[in-house]
């Protein structure tokens, strides 16, 4: 059946939501609210209900069906503005969401609320102040690995403005990307190393990132140092 729906409406899922979330809301829809025919669903709507789902249970099929939805997104965008100009569009770096313009500085995803595109960083310095490469600094963080997932645990190492290190008790595939939360940045971000730890006789690991994008909460006093 050729159409123009939305997939992920239909099963009532986030763009960038995992196969077992995928699966879940298929068997949610189909049995417990009624909409397989055996239940007293229509046949159209079942038929529509399991052509979203062979699509997007499919990891080929939906990233063919992905790009065309981000086409169509993108042109229905550019039309409705009525301009001359091409409009740049971009996605989330995390979810993956398709989101149609191009970013301003600071700007976050409606989605999972990743930032998307780097606040300027404008602190004031003092005399004999300057930023540090590499700040060590004890915190806790939130982490994610999908959307939407539970936050996961993690404990900050040393951060700059380009990326950080966090220990956490699981290891992290390198070019993972992740969603990080702390008291005073938020960013996406794409793993660079994970190594493992033995603290006190448990194994951790210590994770590398590199920030795809961050906005600071509080830049101010704790990217800096006295030393020249």
């Amino acid at each position: 059946m050729k159409n123009r729906r939305n997939y992920y409406r239909i099963l009532q899922v986030q763009p960038d939501a995992s196969i077992e979330v995928i699966r879940a809301s298929y068997r949610t829809q189909m049995r417990e609210l009624g909409k397989h025919p055996d239940l007293g669903g229509s046949v159209f709507g079942a038929t529509v209900l399991n052509e979203a789902y062979e699509t997007l249970n499919n990891p080929e099929r939906r990233a063919e069906y992905d790009k065309k939805l981000f086409l169509k997104l993108t042109n229905a965008k550019q039309v409705r503005s009525n301009v001359s100009q091409p409009i740049t569009s971009a996605i989330c770096p995390f979810c993956k969401y398709p989101l149609p313009g191009k970013p301003e500085p600071g700007a976050i995803c409606p989605i999972c609320r990743s930032p998307v595109h780097s606040a300027p960083i404008a602190p004031s310095f003092s005399s004999g102040k300057r930023a540090l490469s590499r700040t060590r600094h004890s915190e806790q963080i939130k982490y994610y690995c999908t959307w939407p997932d539970e936050a996961r645990q993690g404990a900050m190492i040393d951060f700059s403005p380009k990326g950080m290190r966090f220990f956490c008790e699981e290891t992290l595939a390198p070019k993972t990307v992740v969603k990080i939360s702390s008291c005073f940045f938020e960013a996406s971000g794409v793993i660079t190393n994970s190594q493992e730890k033995i603290s006190g006789g448990q194994k951790q690991y210590a994770v590398g990132v590199c920030f795809l994008a961050v906005n600071f909460i509080e830049f101010r006093g704790n990217l800096l140092s006295t030393s020249a």
